[in-house]
């Protein structure tokens, strides 16, 4: 459900990636962590744009997982998961990115032994160089946006669905 609060409306919207299980081989930093997933709704009307303030991670695999996200309007393949970032330009082009935000989890991630949280909500001590807040703008005729991410270290994961994002957004 979202809250109003000055005639703008805030979501947080979870999304479950399929993660390509790694175990005993690791990802490689620079490879493609998962494919792009759709955030249904992260837009208030079809074409519409809003504002990410903040990311969420749960780290099922206890992997401090720090990623780079792409967040673009058409679902495209930054390359093959569990490989090196392999995008031609003309798919670039058509996937619109909207931008992007990298991450350093060990920065703000509370350990609970066998998995681990963070929230990035920008500034240089949460999220890199102040990269939140950003807009997002879905493709005309969709409210949906998509993300896909890239290693920055080399996680090894158990499970298609150990990483949980939640995705703070102001529409």
């Amino acid at each position: 459900m979202a809250n109003k609060i000055a005639n703008q409306e805030y979501k947080v919207i979870t999304v479950t990636p399929t993660i390509v299980p790694g175990s005993p081989t690791a990802f490689g930093a620079g490879d493609v962590f998962f494919a792009p997933a759709e955030i249904p709704n992260a837009v208030k009307g079809q074409g519409g744009c809003s504002k990410l303030i903040g990311i969420g991670m749960i780290d099922q695999a206890d992997q401090s997982l720090d990623l780079t996200f792409v967040f673009m309007q058409v679902s495209t393949a930054l390359g093959t998961v569990n490989a090196a970032v392999d995008i031609a330009d003309g798919d670039l082009e058509t996937a619109a990115v909207q931008g992007i935000v990298t991450v350093d989890f060990s920065a703000v991630q509370v350990d609970l032994v066998a998995s681990k949280v963070a929230y990035f909500a920008g500034g240089a001590a949460t999220a890199g160089i102040n990269q939140l807040p950003m807009l997002l703008q879905a493709a005309s005729g969709t409210t949906s946006l998509y993300v896909s991410a890239i290693t920055n270290g080399t996680p090894t994961m158990a499970a298609a669905d150990d990483v949980d994002l939640l995705f703070h957004i102001q529409r």
